[in-house]
């Protein structure tokens, strides 16, 4: 029936130009191995230009593939190019219509878009440094006595970081209960977000069939709806109790909760989620991040030895870097930057949807529209980046500014990269992630080699390179060599970290 409508429609001819699907399922079968999708978003943006078309199901998406466009459309007609696709597994059935990343652009999520500013602000990031430092303390102490394990390492570190940030609670462990829960509930979103992950979310209007035709899917998304409530409103109950006893900890969620989100007529189901919005936002996406800088690094040891030989001059064996020290690292600051061009934090792009009907350059887009931003094509296109596929840091240099003071700049093709996304759905975490990237990445590549790793007979074991299924760019885990570089470096590790265990975290909210 829509197919229908739609070819009824005379303003559809004058869709952007793009791939031809198959009846039904339009290109869905294109963008089925989610390894591929990156291939397919840059093929079709130099076949078919900045813009261009394609139908997912029963879904018009339209691709952003250059900075000009993006800035058009996403920022400067933010008004109608903020809000979400109709989601019946991912929005409506897990996420129970709660979760603000899925929520339409509207007066609700302009609500809840607040609180989450008001944690993640740049003048609130810089409270939060106290945490990021002892957490990345730690984390450089487990990678001298465990480095082998360092996928996790890096996980832990992002989760412990947010945990603390909302709930004023740290995961000094990975196998401590609540990572695992956590974890839990990240899957079954990064799982069920990918497109065509589910045919109803491909199609919506097959919600309305029985669910037995497709898998008993709402069974399915009710009971990871039930699992994520259940985690996510046990933590919030808990910091409730914490309150009322005096116990609590500074955090977002105990200032949230004192200033009675119920008022703004905001129930504890809503409350728990927004706050385990956070988490979700704060704990897989910059993990992930760290564990692609280190897959960088052992595909690229030049990258290793010229940050290296920067930070020995700066910074020296002696003392670990810190924040202080960046302004004087411009190739460490750049190599943040390309790690995160080289691998953006999700497949597919950063998907918008239109609230209207708009035309742009003589081309209808359709409202309802997904809407991507195509950070792939951007990323990779040669007119803008020099040899756009070479891993090189150097190509930043000129670029000292933060990433989230490009993403206001005028000139689009300024900006530095596009992985926290554009217009009004922009990543609110950006002050905090680029602190946590940042610190990170100077002292793990201050303190260690990073090397391919090898295996009994000394042959070299080439790593992993391609990425876990679903939604984020979360590499498979891999194997790497990280040593220590001097015995010097092993002694300031260790008495850095003995010193923050004996101080603690000084934090106020």
């Amino acid at each position: 029936m829509a197919d229908l409508q739609h070819s009824q429609d005379s303003r559809r001819r004058h869709l952007p130009p793009g791939p031809k699907g198959l009846p039904f399922i339009g290109n869905l079968l294109d963008l089925a191995d989610t390894e591929k999708v990156r291939e397919k978003a840059i093929e079709w943006h130099q076949k078919y230009g900045e813009i261009f078309y394609t139908k997912i199901g029963g879904a018009d998406y339209v691709w952003l593939s250059s900075p000009r466009v993006v800035k058009e459309l996403m920022d400067k007609k933010s008004s109608i190019y903020s809000s979400r696709a109709p989601q019946p597994m991912a929005a409506d059935t897990v996420s129970g219509k709660q979760r603000q990343l899925f929520m339409v652009y509207g007066p609700e999520w302009r609500q809840l878009r607040k609180y989450s500013h008001a944690l993640l602000n740049a003048s609130s990031a810089i409270k939060y440094q106290p945490i990021q430092d002892f957490e990345s303390k730690q984390l450089m102490a487990e990678l001298l006595e465990t480095p082998e394990n360092f996928y996790m390492h890096n996980r832990r570190y992002s989760a412990s970081v947010i945990m603390k940030l909302t709930y004023g609670h740290r995961l000094p462990t990975w196998d401590h209960p609540m990572v695992k829960r956590i974890y839990q509930v990240l899957d079954n979103f990064t799982n069920v977000s990918a497109p065509g992950a589910f045919v109803v979310d491909s199609f919506p209007s097959l919600a309305a069939l029985p669910q037995s035709l497709f898998g008993n899917w709402r069974t399915k998304g009710q009971k990871m709806f039930e699992h994520d409530s259940k985690v996510y409103l046990d933590l919030w109950e808990t910091l409730k109790k914490e309150v009322q006893n005096g116990t609590a900890e500074e955090c977002f969620c105990k200032d949230f909760y004192v200033n009675d989100p119920a008022k703004a007529g905001i129930d504890d189901l809503q409350a728990a989620y927004t706050c385990g919005g956070l988490i979700e936002a704060g704990s897989e996406t910059t993990g992930t991040t760290l564990n692609n800088f280190l897959l960088c690094m052992v595909l690229h040891p030049t990258a290793v030895k010229a940050a290296q030989n920067e930070i020995d001059k700066v910074i020296g064996p002696g003392r670990l870097p810190t924040w202080e020290d960046e302004k004087d690292l411009p190739y460490v600051r750049a190599l943040v930057k390309e790690v995160l061009r080289w691998r953006p934090v999700n497949k597919f792009g950063m998907p918008h949807a239109t609230s209207e009907d708009d035309w742009y350059q003589g081309y209808f887009i359709p409202k309802g529209s997904v809407i991507m931003l195509n950070w792939w094509a951007i990323h990779m296109d040669a007119s803008i980046h020099d040899d756009p596929t070479a891993f090189n840091p150097s190509r930043y240099l000129d670029k000292p500014l933060s990433a989230a003071e490009y993403i206001n700049v005028n000139d689009p093709y300024q900006r530095d990269h596009f992985t926290y996304g554009a217009g009004r759905r922009v990543c609110p975490g950006v002050h905090v992630a680029e602190r946590s990237l940042f610190i990170n990445i100077v002292r793990t590549l201050w303190g260690f080699n990073i090397e391919k790793a090898r295996d009994k007979a000394g042959n070299v074991v080439e790593p992993e390179t391609e990425m876990a299924p679903g939604f984020l760019s979360v590499p498979k885990p891999f194997k790497a060599n990280i040593t220590v570089r001097s015995p010097q470096h092993e002694k300031v590790i260790r008495e850095a970290y003995d010193e923050a265990q004996a101080k603690g975290i000084n934090f106020k909210a």
